[in-house]
């Protein structure tokens, strides 16, 4: 793959739409963005979309002037008057074959490689073309080209400007930049105090944020957290950072099954009932009603997990014992697994577990070891047990079982 043939075709194309827009001349523009880049795992990684925006635009879309964050009308382009298709034609039908054809020849982790180098070759293709405009009578000042992709958010986008750009254009992300260091200054004690009261909010330093900073600081933010699973707000959330953050102290357990008994709203007696699942409590789930017992006992197979501080290690023990002793429970189990999330952490331990998973005499279990097998990102001699294990898979008795070995030996 010619890389910077492909940043050179898109800075010459970009170049070309508003070079020929300055030239009509009116109100200056503030900002250009490559955008709408669609990319999905061993499938694609699409070419950009180039747009633009005047003050003048800007103000007739916004009349009240709006808030100026990074997800405002201001930055961005969908909403924005000038978009351009500027990857149509030569070179661009040819680099884009060969981007494709680069990304999708030996699976995720080279497609993932691929489009980490892709999003590196826009940015600078973004920060030149801001940089040959800089200057131009047409342009406001602070003119900023920046790379937008609402998965990349702002940090994405800040690969493309100087710094001075950045404080200049994005006053509500500097001013979070400044409270986050601000906040990272003070005794763990008051940091933990902030990052609870920010669970719930959407602004600013966001619930999100907040959930992972507490997750990683499980244990100084433990007290405040058991308080606030105790409290009206927010208790479900407490109860889902308590379980990820992995620390299984009794205080944390004490809490936690007192919630998922008590609690008055089902979502927090459903989070604290997986968290004891995440936390490896058991005994005691095994012994609580259905919908807790399962909910717990399948919680590390869930998505949710793999944001805990540690990545999930596959183990069918504890589903194997809750069917074993409740085996009136087996429907139940199907589908909480059903639903689970498929893939597994390439590890050797994991693999072997769903090696062994493939023989359990519960479906529910065969079905789900089939499909964390059925995993292109394993590599090496975790991929040709892989495929041993999903050719013995295709002679289960269940068709479910056969169906997806099938898919995993094709893939």
């Amino acid at each position: 793959m010619n890389w910077r043939a492909l940043e050179q075709a898109l800075f010459d194309a970009a170049r070309q739409a508003l070079q020929t827009l300055l030239d009509e001349g009116g109100s200056p523009l503030y900002a250009a963005a490559f955008h709408a880049s669609y990319r999905e795992e061993e499938a694609v990684l699409s070419l950009p979309s180039l747009a633009a925006n005047s003050l003048q635009a800007l103000a007739e879309a916004a009349p009240d002037g709006g808030e100026e964050s990074f997800s405002s009308v201001k930055w961005n382009p969908v909403d924005w008057h000038w978009d351009w298709e500027i990857c149509e034609g030569e070179p661009f039908t040819r680099l884009d074959e060969q981007l494709q054809t680069y990304a999708n020849r030996l699976g995720p982790r080279q497609w993932h490689a691929a489009e980490r180098r892709f999003l590196v070759t826009v940015s600078r293709a973004a920060r030149a073309l801001g940089r040959h405009f800089s200057q131009h009578p047409g342009v406001a000042p602070g003119f900023v080209v920046f790379f937008h992709d609402f998965d990349g958010d702002i940090a994405l986008a800040k690969r493309s400007m100087t710094r001075q750009q950045f404080e200049v254009n994005f006053p509500v992300e500097l001013a979070i930049e400044n409270t986050l260091r601000d906040v990272a200054a003070l005794p763990v004690e008051e940091q933990v105090a902030f990052y609870v009261s920010r669970l719930g909010s959407w602004d600013g330093i966001c619930g999100e944020d907040a959930e992972r900073w507490l997750v990683a600081h499980g244990r100084p933010a433990q007290a405040a957290l058991i308080e606030q699973l105790n409290t009206q707000e927010a208790p479900s959330t407490a109860a889902r950072i308590l379980g990820l953050a992995g620390i299984a102290d009794a205080p944390v357990i004490q809490a936690l099954r007192r919630q998922a008994i008590e609690a008055n709203d089902p979502p927090t007696r459903d989070w604290s009932a997986t968290a004891l699942g995440y936390l490896e409590d058991f005994d005691w789930l095994m012994q609580q009603a259905p919908d807790m017992a399962v909910a717990g006992v399948c919680a590390n197979f869930g998505s949710f997990r793999w944001q805990g501080v540690q990545p999930p290690v596959l183990n069918y023990a504890p589903v194997e014992r809750l069917l074993d002793q409740r085996p009136e429970l087996q429907t139940a189990v199907e589908e909480s697994l059903g639903q689970a999330y498929g893939q597994i952490e390439p590890t050797a331990a994991n693999v072997s577990e769903a090696l062994r998973g493939l023989a359990s005499p519960h479906v529910a279990i065969r079905r789900h070891a089939v499909k964390g097998l059925s995993n292109r990102s394993l590599e090496g001699d975790e991929a040709h047990r892989a495929v041993e294990g999903l050719g013995v898979a295709m002679g289960d008795v269940d068709e479910q079982v056969r169906e997806e070995a099938g898919r995993g030996l094709e893939g």
